[in-house]
């Protein structure tokens, strides 16, 4: 059976909405998902009102943090979407991040660059959450960079005049927000972690599991994180981090497959 529980709607910083997401993971005979935009539920919430008897859908998030002044990103799952800190706590995120992206506009603006908030949210007028991934698109269409990656090593770096610096949350309050709303949390794509050292320094923290399977991870990278999530007595988990973005990997929903007996133990909580 096929599952995936990584992947991001217009709820965040990818192109299809939530519905449209769940079919396409259907008809990449998908079983199980977890819709886990970041630091929103709005798009889980819209797949769990809306049901469908042939795919189960897990409520996600993935939460941002900040370690040594590196991202750490934390996926949640399986929690009380109804907990209302959990809520508020999401609600201040999103304002705090659209905040952050107006204010790189301006500055994008004053520096030479022909964009604007009318544009941005004119181009993606479902997005709840908008970001720098929103802002390095309209950068690219403006014909400015290729990728969203140049301009996030370039207009958008964190020492370019442009670049705002952004809410940083602990991972370790993250975890508890997670537990406080009877969510799991686990470490999500350790390979894109800051530094080795960091990975070894965050497990000390309460995680209660790992993603092993990532399509940034190659083989040996999950066989080594599944040896780590093993000695650390974590739950395996993977996902594809589909965003539908042109040129990032997955190009589609289907292309990262992961076996759901090779996430046996995770499913069987879920289930519990």
């Amino acid at each position: 059976m096929l599952v995936d529980f990584h992947m991001h709607s217009t709820a965040s910083d990818g192109v299809m909405q939530p519905l449209d997401l769940r079919e396409a993971n259907k008809a990449a005979q998908i079983k199980i998902m977890a819709l886990t935009d970041h630091d929103t539920i709005e798009g889980s919430l819209e797949l769990l009102q809306h049901p469908d008897p042939d795919i189960t859908v897990i409520p996600g998030c993935e939460f941002s943090s900040t370690y040594h002044n590196g991202d750490v990103h934390i996926l949640g799952y399986a929690f009380d979407y109804t907990n209302k800190e959990l809520l508020d706590y999401m609600a201040f995120f999103k304002e705090s991040r659209q905040s952050r992206i107006f204010k790189m506009i301006d500055l994008c603006a004053a520096n030479g660059y022909d964009v604007s908030v009318a544009e941005l949210k004119a181009m993606f007028p479902h997005a709840n959450s908008l970001g720098r991934p929103h802002l390095s698109q309209l950068l690219i269409k403006k014909g400015y960079v290729n990728t969203v990656s140049e301009a996030f090593k370039t207009i958008l770096h964190r020492t370019s005049p442009c670049y705002v610096p952004k809410f940083k949350a602990e991972p370790s309050d993250v975890i508890d927000l997670i537990h406080r709303a009877n969510g799991l949390a686990v470490m999500a794509h350790p390979i894109l972690i800051r530094t080795e050292e960091d990975v070894h320094e965050l497990l000390t923290l309460p995680f209660d599991g790992m993603e092993v399977y990532h399509v940034k991870h190659s083989k040996e990278d999950s066989a080594a994180f599944r040896h780590l999530a093993n000695k650390h007595k974590l739950l395996i988990t993977g996902g594809s981090d589909y965003h539908g973005i042109k040129d990032k990997e997955p190009l589609a929903i289907g292309d990262y497959l992961i076996q759901s007996e090779d996430v046996a133990e995770f499913l069987h909580v879920l289930r519990s």
